[in-house]
């Protein structure tokens, strides 16, 4: 299991002044010793830089090579092939044939030649593991992470816990009493016993599935502190009332997270049980059953009586962490892309949709360690209609997961589950496949007996906000200091969803962060949303 290092002894004897007892799981790892290259062109074998516009699929410099795929509204030479109504070859035969066809019909370029990546299965023999998940950021143009990304994004079934649910159960161990989500998958030839638990150095898990035996940091029980009728959250609760602004510094902190499931029982490939209730009409939940994992089997935790059977282990969280690459929108149809990780990060996917289109090209070889690429964004002016555009794009990161050595229904599974968020979204976004290393040192996971191989596919989902986006929040924001323009910039802020609080932080501070703002802050900060990030 995961030890939990104590404190330093100054928080160790501030703690007694207060009523809940602080539980860190350690720091992260440094990962970011690097040196990032500039955005001049850079040679050498510590740092390179690449110029790569979606008009010319691919500039290198040095040694460096990075492979992209590429549309773009640039009109193609006659040896680009493209393809006119009136030619009689046989219509293409995949999505993203169809997306090409389509975008060199409208001026614009796109490569296919692309190698399919494996679509692999289960062996039917060992213990395997394996786990998909995503983290969300927003991002400011000029790269900056944006506070406030915590409110609801998918509705989770009624039986997935929470903090203060699990908090309130009886045996829960979690509760002092005087505080877009990964899925693991087992595999395994024969029925066996696994010890499972999960940390977050850097952050606190919100939300999970079956029930653990014990989670940290602590929620509070009623009438554990003056004026406390209920089980509250002094960790994720800004209005939780700490008795001193000391105890408040010590336990009102997002790091420490633990889940640990105890001994979990892997049933045989060849048991069949029923499951809980999870229409797809209420919640993407059963896309990520979809896959030929043996069940997984909790029982005796808080909660679980009668025993509670999944295909997969959940879990959600917030934090704060380091991310593997840096994202700049150097205009509103730029950016740089650098990373500064001691790692090189897998492929990478830029996209742009405005509602109604969507455009996108990737870097099959993602991006080394010390690199920087600078590129032009998806131009939309030959894009193709939503629909086709979402196939195509769905298809491509079904590849991409396939060569990161997801099983085939495995990245189904999770292109399903997020088709909607990653691809139909409005706006510039990044997807990139994060190295499993970044994954081990920020949720670090815990099994016992040691499978005989261990995958872990973490997409980052990077939210860029171009300058344009930028001055038409900072407008709206304006609008917010007079009594009859605030219901107006109000609407649009709401309008933007889960993303109206980092964006409203953002033309905050571009603004001076004045007084007027503060109250629409507050009460998006205090909405009734479950916290997700960290999907």
């Amino acid at each position: 299991m995961l030890l939990n290092p104590p404190r330093t002894l100054l928080l160790v004897v501030a703690a007694s002044a207060c009523t809940l007892a602080p539980s860190p799981l350690g720091e992260l790892p440094d990962d970011t010793s690097a040196t990032a290259g500039s955005s001049a062109t850079t040679t050498g074998a510590s740092a390179s830089t690449s110029t790569i516009s979606s008009a010319t699929a691919s500039t290198t410099t040095a040694s460096t090579t990075a492979s992209t795929t590429a549309t773009s509204s640039t009109n193609t030479t006659a040896s680009a092939t493209a393809t006119s109504e009136s030619d009689t070859d046989p219509p293409p035969g995949t999505a993203w044939d169809l997306y090409c066809e389509y975008v060199q019909r409208h001026g614009g370029r796109c490569d296919p030649d692309v190698d399919d990546a494996p679509d692999l299965v289960y062996p039917g023999r060992g213990f395997l593991v394996h786990e998909w998940g995503t983290d969300t950021v927003v991002l400011g143009s000029d790269g900056a992470p944006l506070r406030g990304l915590h409110h609801e994004d998918m509705d989770l079934p009624a039986f997935v816990y929470d903090r203060i649910g699990a908090g309130s159960l009886d045996g829960s161990v979690s509760v002092h009493v005087k505080m877009e989500t990964p899925v693991t998958y087992f595999y395994s030839d024969v029925a066996r016993s696994v010890d499972v638990a999960v940390g977050f150095p850097k952050g606190v898990f919100s939300q999970w599935y079956p029930a653990v035996a014990r989670f940290e940091p602590y929620v509070a029980a009623p009438e554990s502190i003056p004026k406390l009728p209920e089980y509250d959250d002094p960790v994720l609760n800004p209005g939780f009332p700490f008795a001193s602004e000391l105890c408040r510094g010590l336990y009102a902190v997002v790091d420490g997270g633990l889940l640990d499931w105890g001994t979990i029982a892997v049933l045989g490939r060849d048991v069949d049980l029923p499951l809980l209730d999870a229409p797809l009409s209420e919640s993407a939940w059963s896309y990520a059953r979809a896959v030929e994992s043996n069940l997984v089997e909790v029982s005796g935790a808080p909660g679980a009586d009668p025993p509670q059977h999944e295909r997969f282990l959940f879990y959600r969280g917030v934090g704060n962490f380091p991310l593997p690459l840096t994202i700049t929108a150097a205009g509103d149809d730029a950016i740089e892309v650098t990373n500064d990780a001691a790692v090189d990060v897998g492929r990478v996917f830029v996209i742009q949709v405005d509602g109604a289109r969507g455009a996108f090209y990737e870097w099959s070889e993602g991006v080394a360690a010390g690199q920087m690429i600078a590129a032009s964004a998806p131009p939309l002016a030959s894009a193709p209609p939503l629909d086709l555009f979402v196939d195509a794009l769905a298809e491509r990161v079904t590849e991409a997961l396939d060569g990161a050595g997801l099983y085939h229904d495995e990245a189904l599974a999770m292109v399903a589950t997020w088709r909607e968020q990653w691809f139909g979204a409005p706006g510039l976004r990044l997807l990139y496949l994060a190295p499993q290393a970044w994954t081990d040192a920020s949720i670090p996971l815990s099994l016992t007996p040691t499978p005989d191989a261990l995958l872990r596919v973490m997409v980052i989902r990077s939210e860029v906000l171009t300058p344009e986006q930028e001055l038409i929040d900072v407008d709206a924001a304006a609008l917010l200091a007079a009594p009859d323009t605030y219901d107006a910039g109000r609407a649009h802020f709401i309008a933007l969803g889960r993303f109206a609080e980092p964006r409203l932080r953002r033309a905050s501070a571009l603004l001076g962060d004045p007084k007027y703002a503060a109250p629409l802050i507050a009460e998006l900060l205090h909405a009734d949303a479950r916290i997700t990030t960290g999907e």
